[in-house]
């Protein structure tokens, strides 16, 4: 089973936010994921597209090649381009 469980820290012990479906005794592998954007407030939309923007060094931007949308499978899996 895998799944994405919210948890808090307290007192030195991870706590679930929701019912988990173990049996008592159960070992589970557990990927820990700071996520300080889950609490009451979710990140919008346009404040994700503007982190993950920032998240790209500028002169990347400025590499991308002015074609990439509409040969986006030549960029991605090696297809022939398509003509202008």
């Amino acid at each position: 089973m895998i799944a994405n469980v919210r948890a808090r820290y307290s007192n030195g012990v991870l706590v679930p936010l929701e019912p988990l479906d173990l049996e008592e005794g159960e070992e589970v592998v557990v990927l820990i994921k700071h996520a300080p954007l889950l609490g009451n407030s979710p990140e919008s939309m346009l404040d994700m597209f503007e982190r993950l923007r920032m998240s790209v060094p500028p002169d990347t931007w400025d590499n991308l090649p002015a074609d990439l949308a509409r040969n986006k499978k030549h960029y991605l899996y090696g297809f022939p381009k398509d003509a202008d």
